[in-house]
């Protein structure tokens, strides 16, 4: 018995690294293969690896020391434990996302609300700069309107003065010849009594009414002078 005990350690001893390592590499792809759910079959681990019953047995009893546990191992149910650890971190990674989404959310309000009362207050200023533009706009528009008027007005007295001007500028170039010529009678009778003071023919009331004369025919000019006066300041 004991004999038996010691060859199966030699045999043990005696694997190859590069026969055990092809061993656990088949065991692990079948073992993967099944989807964790079964364990290699001895046969097939044989026949893949190419190895003898003993060696592969022998192996194979070493890869299931070192196999993780399975799926099948690890099924059942959640440890109330663990549930509670991972509701409690969903929960704290819900609220801290809640908390950051919140402050994402009051920025970007803010910054809204900053955007909304500087475009009103743009609004206002455009609408009462408009305002004022429409009201100097209608001022002017009356003052024009007021001026046109009274150049209307003007316009009609002067078209009604101009026939009067005309007719007074006539008279006066005619009273103007007038008094040229009795001006230069004045002058011929106040030499005519200077040479011969008992000139028979010298009569003192003809001298004394082309005096006259001229001095008419003088105001005449200045009534036409301050006439003009007025029409260019209608103008």
């Amino acid at each position: 018995m004991q004999l038996d005990r010691r060859v199966k350690m030699d045999n043990r001893m005696q694997v190859p690294t590069e026969v055990r390592d092809r061993i656990f590499s088949i065991a692990n792809l079948l073992y993967e293969q099944s989807g964790r759910s079964e364990m290699p079959a001895l046969d097939k681990v044989r026949e893949l690896a190419g190895i003898d019953m003993v060696t592969a047995s022998q192996v194979l009893k070493e890869w299931r020391k070192v196999l993780p546990a399975s799926a099948a191992q690890l099924s059942g149910n959640t440890p109330d434990e663990l549930s509670k650890i991972y509701n409690e971190m969903l929960t704290s990674v819900w609220e801290c996302a809640k908390k950051i989404a919140n402050q994402n959310l009051y920025a970007a309000q803010k910054a809204w609300e900053q955007e909304r009362d500087e475009l009103e207050r743009l609004r206002l200023e455009l609408s009462l700069a408009y305002d004022r533009q429409t009201q100097e706009l209608i001022a002017t528009q009356k003052q024009l309107s007021h001026q046109l008027g009274i150049n209307t007005v003007n316009e009609a007295k002067l078209n009604q003065v101009l026939p009067k001007l005309h007719e007074f500028g006539t008279k006066a170039v005619s009273a103007q010849e007038k008094v040229s010529v009795l001006e230069e009678t004045v002058q011929q009778l106040e030499h005519r009594l200077r040479n011969d003071p008992q000139e028979s023919s010298f009569n003192p009331q003809q001298s004394a009414d082309a005096t006259i004369t001229v001095e008419a025919v003088k105001l005449s000019d200045a009534a036409s002078d301050e006439l003009v006066s007025k029409i260019m300041k209608l103008s």
